[in-house]
């Protein structure tokens, strides 16, 4: 039982022979919590390495517990010890917590004489509350302002990159503001698009790209993942223009 009196709506333990089956369970749960497909996909893919980490590097066993709190799902995988702890699990691309950093919106690692614990949280949307994608371009003190607004995610990323390379190749010397603060959900595939908007810009040599208001989840995310020192960032458009407008 978590500390505000909810009780987990799945409680299952599992083994390296029982992993399959564990993904499936997830799946089903993450659908009926109200996830996004691929943020469901993302969810599978966490529980599972956090599972396999236990498995491998922990006592071969482990249990996983799901809650709904509000409009965040909860998954917390944890073992009774072993020989393995948090900073033994892999960390390179493509294993352990390093994926499990790109692919949840938040997590926590403890560890202790019973053992490693592990958990990770997912933001769900309310049904029927998720505005639609907008993208919106206007000019603010010398720059380019992109307004982006609803959901950042598989079906709409491209729009945003396909938006900023077109910017990047018309104008050698833009000055891009993208201002997020109206942004309401995004995924793997959103902070994907974010980085390859960054990368367009900086093929070009005097070009510049600045993000502002992101939503604090966003930020969160980004700074857990090391990904902060990749972005200009600002709290407000007004401040970001001010920052890489044209002298």
């Amino acid at each position: 039982m978590m500390g505000d009196g909810t009780y987990p709506v799945l409680d299952q333990r599992f083994d390296g022979t029982s992993l399959y089956q564990l993904r499936a369970v997830v799946a089903g749960h993450a659908a009926n919590a109200g996830l996004l497909r691929q943020r469901a996909d993302d969810m599978v893919m966490t529980v599972h390495e956090l599972a396999v980490n236990s498995v491998r590097h922990g006592p071969g066993h482990g249990r996983l517990r799901i809650w709904k709190h509000h409009q965040t799902v909860i998954c917390q995988v944890s073992d009774d010890g072993g020989p393995g702890e948090p900073g033994d699990w892999p960390v390179q691309p493509g294993h352990g917590l390093w994926l499990v950093r790109q692919l949840a919106d938040h997590l926590i690692v403890r560890s202790g004489a019973d053992g490693v614990s592990s958990t990770v949280s997912f933001a769900a949307c309310p049904p029927g509350s998720a505005p639609p994608f907008r993208l919106a371009r206007s000019a603010r003190a010398g720059c380019t302002l992109l307004t982006v607004a609803g959901q950042l995610d598989l079906s709409t990323c491209g729009r945003l990159t396909g938006m900023v390379q077109l910017l990047a190749d018309e104008d050698p010397g833009l000055r891009l503001v993208i201002d997020l603060g109206d942004l309401t959900f995004w995924d793997s595939f959103g902070i994907a698009a974010l980085l390859k908007a960054q990368a367009a810009v900086d093929a070009v040599p005097a070009a510049k790209m600045i993000m502002a208001a992101l939503p604090g989840q966003l930020f969160q995310r980004l700074r857990e993942s090391g990904l902060t020192p990749r972005f200009l960032l600002a709290e407000t458009a007004d401040q970001a223009a001010d920052r890489i407008a044209p002298a």
